[in-house]
């Protein structure tokens, strides 16, 4: 199978700045890879480059792997793909199970990890220094990279090298999870030592990795893995840097309206030139807000007074709105489709601002999240609760008490709830259901919440027979993968599903 590498690269790298204008793609024949290429400053910064334009055409993946199969969401098209996902039903010709785009970036991060050291035998004015913080940034994106192949399909095949040449085998077998976490927490362990503190442009901070962007990151692993002690001290590093630094209740729009928020650590950022934002796009025209199950989790982090109408209206309004456009009217992720919202004016998004929507990897208060989980995880419900109302406070609600928060399958609950309530809609919800379910063995938090409000048409105990099997809560690999792939078997639970 002929194979080329592709860098594909902003242009202003190739002048030498970091920003987002025209795209170059630029194919390199596998016998010019080295001799021809890796020949100065800009090369490298443009194979980086394009490390992260790849992330950029894989998020609409992400968020159907992290996020559609929870019961927030619905559809607005009831194609295959996409009701497959939602009924839980997936078969193994789905197209949203295509994993390519995703390998194309580790690729890419394998092959600017192996030559970008060439550059300094051709460049003086390209560093040590510049090649290990690019070297960080490429750690960290080849293990976010697997991080989410491992959330969606748990057992996957593992590349730590570039593809350069015909003779090379582009396939493997499924490697265990463990495994791949291994491989994943050595890159990150790198990258915590590589990457750059900060970038001299305030939007490099958020738009490029980061110390902090690595730790919330790895933060996010370690909560994967249950290794609790060692998540809460990357959170509480982050900690270090972000706290007080919570955008005010009236500003908690502008973290999607405008992006770049102080409370950002890392997002991949849409302007004006350059590609187009799936983000907006795809909740215009292929998902909604299941409204009433998001206000199903929204209203067990409000009062038992029932006052979530009155008190912190920002969050639930300004997630999900009655939204209308010319020719339609949905149930939106006005996080996404809106532009303005204030002095109860909900204004939408036109097809231009819809094609500059964000998309956040990691904020600020999911890392609170992360550490109010890993606490309550340890059974430190006493100190579990001091993140969580770092959150209220910041959006001008009332504080819990541990109490209110309750312990084991109640606190997870709770939790659950609270992630719904400040993350809603932003590809992790149905991560998040699968880590606390196997975490804590309490299964009924994934399988009585999808079954008892999805969006699906499909009755409630044939929910739950689809979901009583964990092995169901992974992808199958898809089919024609399998196919061409010789060494990879198609998991036991899908055989046959097509």
């Amino acid at each position: 199978m002929k194979q080329k590498i592709i860098i594909t690269a902003f242009l202003f790298l190739i002048l030498g700045l970091y920003g987002c204008s025209e795209f170059l793609t630029v194919d390199i024949p596998d016998s010019l890879t080295k001799k021809e290429y890796w020949k100065s400053k800009d090369h490298a910064k443009a194979s980086l480059a394009g490390v992260y334009t790849n992330l950029g055409g894989n998020i609409q993946y992400f968020i159907y792997w992290g996020g559609l199969r929870s019961e927030i969401y619905g559809l607005r098209t009831y194609a295959t793909p996409y009701s497959q996902f939602v009924d839980q039903d997936i078969r193994i010709t789905n197209s949203l199970c295509n994993w390519a785009g995703v390998y194309k970036g580790i690729y890419l991060a394998n092959s600017f990890l192996k030559n970008v050291h060439l550059v300094l035998d051709n460049d003086r004015s390209f560093t040590v220094t510049d090649m290990n913080e690019m070297m960080g940034q490429a750690y960290a994106l080849r293990a976010l990279n697997y991080f989410y192949l491992v959330r969606a399909f748990r057992d996957v095949p593992y590349h730590s090298e570039p593809y350069e040449s015909d003779t090379q085998n582009p396939y493997a077998a499924a490697q265990p999870e463990g495994v791949v976490l291994d491989s994943i927490e050595a890159d990150l362990s790198r990258a915590l030592k590589m990457a750059p503190d900060s970038f001299d442009r305030p939007d490099e901070n958020y738009g490029y990795i980061t110390k902090n962007a690595v730790r919330a990151l790895w933060a996010d692993v370690k909560l994967w893995r249950q290794k609790y002690e060692e998540c809460i001290e990357l959170c509480e590093e982050v900690e270090e840097r972000y706290d007080g630094q919570s955008v005010a209740a009236d500003s908690w729009f502008s973290m999607f309206a405008t992006g770049n928020t102080k409370e950002s650590i890392f997002e991949y950022q849409y302007l004006d030139e350059g590609p187009a934002s799936p983000v907006g796009s795809l909740f215009y025209s292929t998902l909604l807000a299941n409204r009433s199950a998001y206000y199903y989790n929204v209203r067990k982090v409000y009062p038992q007074s029932g006052q979530y109408e009155t008190i912190d209206t920002i969050r639930p309004q300004r997630t999900v709105q009655y939204v209308s456009y010319s020719s339609t009217s949905f149930h939106g992720v006005f996080k996404y489709l809106g532009i303005s919202a204030s002095n109860g004016q909900f204004v939408v998004r036109d097809q231009t601002g819809r094609n500059k929507v964000n998309f956040i990897f990691y904020r600020y208060r999911e890392v609170l999240l992360m550490k109010a989980e890993a606490l309550g995880a340890l059974g430190r419900y006493e100190e579990a609760v001091e993140p969580i109302n770092k959150i209220r406070l910041a959006t001008g609600m009332e504080t819990v008490t541990p109490e209110e928060m309750g312990t084991g399958e109640n606190f997870m609950d709770k939790i659950i709830c609270e992630h719904r309530t400040e993350l809603g809609y932003e590809g992790k919800d149905w991560f998040i259901l699968v880590r606390i379910a196997r975490n804590t063995g309490y299964t009924g938090l994934l399988i009585d919440r999808i079954s008892e409000h999805s969006y699906s048409g499909i009755k409630e105990q044939t929910l739950k027979a689809y979901l009583a099997n964990p092995e169901s809560w992974f992808l199958p690999y898809l089919d024609s993968e399998v196919q061409n792939n010789l060494l990879l078997r198609q998991k036991e639970f899908y055989k046959g599903k097509k």
